[in-house]
């Protein structure tokens, strides 16, 4: 079978995970088009690139997003960047002619987010993004279900997206709260993917208001130094907007959730049934349904687990009754990409998609006044 070359820009905790996913699809999915291979990956700096060199024995190693994007193996760049680089690894990839697998969000602004796609078109390459909470087999069921149209008229949606950690005023600074690489705090970092998912399940929304907060404005600014440096990004934020049929939804993100992990919650109630899905509970999908016979003691009325886990179809070769781990949505939204490179249907982000996240966060950060 033939092989297609994978080219990982930026290695820390991400773009592990994307490695991980991309290597993995040949023991995950049967009648692969192309067989991945991770040949290079780039650092932000030469002794990393040697340490990545080391610990994996991947073949080509650099310091330079240019010098990755011409290599003539190469055929997949995954951005796994901070958000300040995208800009410039997507024109370098997609201006060598290579296919581009972008981590969210897309960009910094909406005009980065717009040059990217000016030159994707120009350049006539393939485009997905990492919006893997798409490929959850509960979230895929969900999909089903509403298309299908078990809701019914959507009367609320409520997204949260919680972790904790940050709530230690003498944890350093690092990339994702400085303003100038993130280009925004937790709505950019965990609220992308619950815009994103809303879109994807529902359609479109407007925001009606949006407000953030700093709760630690000063942070070491390493953890070498009790030197303090002013924080600029939001560690909570709320984002209250309205569907297409003017039904009311909110976005919640916080990284100051005490005794949070990392939680994903999406409630959606209609006129016929409800939706529940929790990220803490993956393996299953809640779902009510008005049309369930009501009586004594409830009847068969109430909210139904669907034992979602593994249940991916066909190429899957895993058995689907084992229990789902969190990385097996980012192999599934890896192979869906895989699928798109070749030339067939895709489910995953496209780069419109990134561009209405990024009008959400823009819109958003500027009623918050974080702009």
């Amino acid at each position: 079978m033939k092989k297609v070359g994978i080219g990982i820009a930026g290695f820390g905790f991400i773009g592990n995970v994307h490695a991980l996913a991309f290597q993995s699809l040949p023991y995950y999915y049967t009648e692969l088009p192309y067989i991945p291979e991770i040949r290079g990956i780039c650092t932000s700096r030469p002794d990393t690139a040697i340490k990545a060199q080391q610990e994996t024995g991947v073949p080509f190693v650099t310091s330079s997003i240019d010098e990755l994007c011409e290599r003539k193996d190469i055929d997949i760049i995954v951005i796994a960047l901070p958000n300040a680089h995208h800009l410039k690894a997507v024109l370098s990839a997609a201006q060598t002619g290579k296919a581009i697998y972008c981590d969210k969000p897309l960009a910094m602004k909406l005009d980065e987010a717009l040059e990217m796609k000016q030159t994707i078109i120009k350049n006539q390459v393939v485009f997905g993004m990492s919006f893997q909470n798409r490929f959850v087999a509960a979230i895929l069921r969900a999909k089903q279900l509403i298309d299908n149209g078990l809701i019914g008229e959507i009367y609320r949606v409520r997204g949260t997206y919680l972790h904790s950690g940050y709530g230690d005023p003498t944890r350093p600074m690092s990339w994702r709260l400085r303003k100038e690489i993130a280009g925004g705090g937790v709505l950019a970092d965990l609220g992308s993917h619950l815009s994103d998912l809303i879109h994807y399940l529902i359609g479109n929304t407007t925001i009606v208001s949006a407000k953030g907060r700093t709760f630690i404005t000063e942070r070491p600014r390493s953890a070498q130094t009790q030197e303090l440096e002013k924080v600029y990004v939001d560690d909570w934020s709320q984002v209250d907007f309205v569907l297409e049929n003017q039904s009311p939804g909110t976005i919640e993100a916080s990284r100051f959730a005490t005794g949070s992990c990392d939680e994903m919650s999406l409630e959606i109630e209609g006129s016929l049934g409800a939706l529940r899905f929790n990220s803490m509970q993956p393996n299953f999908l809640e779902v009510f349904d008005t049309r369930k016979i009501p009586g004594a003691y409830g009847g068969e009325r109430g909210f139904q687990k669907i034992e979602s886990v593994q249940q991916y179809p066909y190429p899957n070769r895993i058995p689907g009754k084992f229990a789902v781990g969190w990385v097996r949505s980012h192999i599934a939204c890896a192979h869906d990409f895989l699928q798109k490179f070749a030339g067939k249907p895709s489910m995953g982000a496209t780069i419109d998609d990134g561009i209405k996240v990024q009008e959400f966060l823009d819109t958003s950060y500027q009623l918050m006044g974080y702009e």
